[in-house]
């Protein structure tokens, strides 16, 4: 694993959408809803674990003058996310950057060349016939701050490759994901997601007897591609050709020995339920499931601002609705439990997802974790975590877990958010009592902590905390 690394650590530029905000999240003392809160589940994690909603990652980048020479990719899109992206993204500027950005928004000649820079660094990458890691992570760095056309030149090349390679090229699909998943909603057209999807699908499809490395980045990518569907509202996928064959596929992979693929391919089974097919079935099933419907509803209202005491009561409700249709696994502690019995857990939780058309809480839960800290609301993902009616589901205890560890190794986070990510991990590790006793769970998060260990970009004090936690 890297900073631009591969999986769930396949990470966004940290420039990407830094934008919108969170509605207040905080309740006054003997409140209704905090009484009824009391009633819940509720786990607590010491005070100093992201203490607070953060600023945006640290990003020390020095700003060029008029025809400066700039010295690498990272600065680059850095400029152009000031002058794209700046003005709404509600972040506050100190004074020589503010002060930079003034100047070149009068400057023609300079946004010219700016502009002809990230062109010029895709026309590179399309020469380049190697397309390694280390180029994909350069050109990717850039995504989030490319205007339309030149994010979609980008896109059509990761396309292009892996549409005509005959073995499947990690990287660029690993950069496809990636793309996808920092993108401005605007560059994304209905039909550019479509064509995606159904190239993926079939590379999937083709990929059955390929490592399990494949299958995992492959299926990641589909998730990409399908939450970014469900945000941009498209629906009516052909039934026949995409959405039942590819739907029936994941449910094939729940059979595999490996969790990270079930894993994966349960979260994508869960978002493909977001986009609907274009058979009007569909809408007779909403209408013979109302209640449960009724509360997905809810949870589609409250994720628009994403005001978390809504959101979790949506969820609260869509986990009582579902209760009575399908077996909702669950790892409370009870009692002495063996870790090789409890490890079985995961794995039945996750095919447990694959039985219903119905959206599972803890897929609805992790989209709004992924909103919080795309929106740098730290301390809100924190509460979110321990509220969560489905906080003890190993399912998402999986992918919080994911995202802990994204957030502890991305170098452009701070040094103290960074090291609470981790001590987050290590109270999911260590305190059986609050969060379950897991075997799959405990060794997910000591497999996240030996890849941080073991990358560079680390750092020190990364590496030092990752050691006291499983001391």
């Amino acid at each position: 694993m890297n900073a631009q690394g591969s999986g769930r650590f396949s990470f966004a530029s940290p420039l990407s959408r830094i934008t919108s905000s969170v509605k207040g999240t905080l309740l006054s003392a003997g409140s209704p809803s905090d009484q009824h809160k009391q009633q819940r589940n509720i786990a607590t994690v010491p005070a100093h674990i992201f203490a607070e909603n953060v600023d945006p990652p640290a990003i020390e980048y020095h700003l060029p003058g008029p025809d400066e020479r700039l010295t690498n990719t990272p600065q680059l899109a850095y400029c152009l996310y000031l002058l794209n992206a700046y003005r709404s993204s509600g972040v506050t500027l100190d004074t020589a950057a503010l002060n930079w950005l003034n100047n070149v928004e009068g400057d023609a000649d300079e946004q010219d060349r700016l502009g002809t820079m990230a062109t010029e660094v895709i026309k590179a990458f399309k020469r380049d016939e190697l397309k390694d890691a280390k180029t994909v992570a350069e050109v990717v760095y850039l995504a989030p701050a490319l205007d339309k056309d030149s994010f979609q030149s980008l896109l059509s090349l990761f396309y292009s490759g892996i549409d005509h390679s005959g073995l499947l090229k990690i990287h660029q699909l690993e950069g496809l994901a990636q793309s996808i998943q920092s993108s401005d909603q605007g560059h994304l057209g209905a039909d550019d997601l479509v064509k995606i999807l159904g190239l993926l699908s079939t590379r999937l499809k083709d990929t059955h007897q390929q490592s399990s490395q494949h299958l995992r980045q492959l299926t990641l990518a589909v998730s990409h591609v399908l939450d970014a569907m469900a945000d941009a509202k498209v629906t009516d996928l052909d039934r026949e050709t995409l959405h039942e064959p590819l739907s029936e596929y994941l449910k094939e992979l729940k059979e595999s020995k490996d969790p990270y693929l079930v894993y994966q391919a349960a979260y994508a089974y869960q978002a493909i339920l977001c986009v609907p097919d274009n058979e009007t079935a569909w809408q007779a099933a909403v209408r013979r499931t109302g209640k449960v419907f009724f509360g997905l509803s809810g949870i589609a209202s409250a994720m628009k601002d994403l005001d978390l005491v809504e959101f979790i009561d949506s969820l609260e409700s869509l986990q009582k609705d579902m209760v009575g249709a399908v077996n909702i696994v669950a790892t409370a502690y009870a009692g002495v439990k063996s870790l090789a019995e409890s490890g079985q857990s995961l794995l039945e939780c996750l095919k447990e997802s694959f039985k219903s058309k119905g959206k599972r809480g803890w897929y609805s839960a992790l989209r709004g974790a992924d909103t919080l800290i795309r929106n740098r609301k730290l301390a809100s993902f924190k509460r979110l975590v321990c509220e969560a009616p489905c906080r003890l589901d190993p399912a998402f205890q999986w992918g919080v877990c994911q995202r802990l560890g994204e957030i502890a190794a991305h170098p452009m986070w701070d040094t103290n958010t960074r090291s609470s990510a981790i001590s987050f991990l290590g109270e999911i590790y260590r305190n059986d009592q609050v969060w379950g006793q897991n075997a799959s769970i405990k060794q997910w998060i000591l497999n996240i902590l030996m890849q941080l260990t073991s990358t560079s970009e680390s750092g020190s004090r990364c590496k030092r905390d990752c050691s006291v936690v499983v001391r």
